[in-house]
């Protein structure tokens, strides 16, 4: 079989059915790829749903569990992958029709490890067509993960623009770290460091549908600090696994840390003045700046590069890495402004 699309579900049931739809008009034949969907408890009808595709597509197959959050779930669904190829994708989003195929095709006669591809954001249920880009080559060359981390400083750490050997999953032991939502980052970094042949397709395959329903649109007070402790756990692994980098012998490794750095310190940034937003109290963020301090993530020393280099971004980040002064804003903050 030469192709496993894993897809964690939780109450999907607007978008389960246009998502699956969208995976049966790829051009791909039955025996070639399957299907695993695993329900995380959800509480609508999106079983149902998925049941009733699964009386026509025997490749298709449901489990369900009680809610253990989506990192886990895709732990769990790849232990049930028979394909050569993985690919993860969120039962809210589908597919370009007749788009996989041609990317799995090139990855398998290319006996590539990793094949990226294009995002669309879109709202719209029906954005089906393969969209080109006719200013971008046809697929950039064959390279190894290290040479592609070297030369992509805005590395896109999402799963779902890009196919993964499953041979490259298990002999390396990459999993998802289940301490929040966001561990996508670090599995991502990990599988192009093993990668020996990758290759980036400037194809725009996957729909990014933007939900109103959204976990990222949720603006309550409870799920901003959810996203917000989520995002902080995975910046703490994050930097370990760039500390173990700094310890090992790579190719391009002065490079790749220096952008790995990059990234990690703007997911910093923008964390800590979330924490400061959402009213935080003063010992919290104490305690946060000395879980950053003890993996080398703070203070923040690689932020203020590209386009973060302004005026407002080097003085916001002297503020940040002042513990003093951001100890008093934190206070100042929590005295005289009430959550919303």
């Amino acid at each position: 079989m030469k192709l496993s699309i894993l897809i964690p579900m939780y109450n999907a049931a607007t978008y389960i059915g246009n998502c699956l739809n969208s995976i049966i008009n790829q051009g791909l034949l039955k025996e070639e790829f399957e299907v695993i969907i695993m329900d995380d408890g959800s509480t609508d009808n999106c079983a149902d749903i998925v049941c009733n595709y699964l009386i026509n597509n025997e490749n298709f197959t449901l489990y369900r569990e009680t809610n253990s959050g989506s990192d886990s779930t895709r732990n769990k669904l790849l232990k049930y992958a028979k394909g050569d190829y993985i690919y993860f994708l969120d039962a809210d989003d589908y597919l370009a029709y007749n788009s996989l195929k041609s990317i799995l095709d090139y990855a398998v006669k290319n006996e590539l490890d990793f094949i990226g591809f294009d995002t669309l954001k879109t709202k719209k249920l029906d954005h089906f067509d393969v969209k080109f880009d006719k200013d971008k080559p046809s697929a950039s060359p064959i390279i190894n993960g290290l040479q592609f981390l070297k030369e992509n400083r805005h590395l896109r750490h999402e799963v779902w623009w890009y196919l993964l050997k499953r041979d490259l999953i298990l002999s390396n032991e990459i999993r998802f770290d289940s301490n929040g939502n966001n561990s996508d980052v670090v599995f991502t970094v990990k599988s192009i460091l093993k990668a020996e042949r990758l290759l980036y397709y400037p194809i725009t395959i996957h729909r990014y549908l933007q939900t109103p329903s959204s976990v990222m649109r949720d603006k309550s007070v409870s799920n901003k600090r959810k996203l917000i402790d989520s995002m902080f756990n995975m910046i703490i692994s994050y930097s370990k696994l760039i500390n173990s980098i700094e310890h090992e012998t790579l190719e391009h490794k002065s490079a790749i840390i220096d952008n790995l750095k990059f990234r990690r310190d703007v997911f910093v940034f923008f964390n800590i003045m979330n924490i400061i937003r959402e009213k935080y109290s003063k010992i919290d963020v104490v305690e946060r700046l000395k879980q950053l301090s003890k993996v080398k993530a703070y203070p923040i020393k690689h932020f203020t590069q590209d386009h973060y280099k302004s005026l407002k971004y080097i003085v916001l980040n002297g503020v940040v890495n002042n513990k003093t002064l951001l100890k008093s804003m934190v206070a100042l903050k929590n005295i005289f402004f009430k959550s919303t």
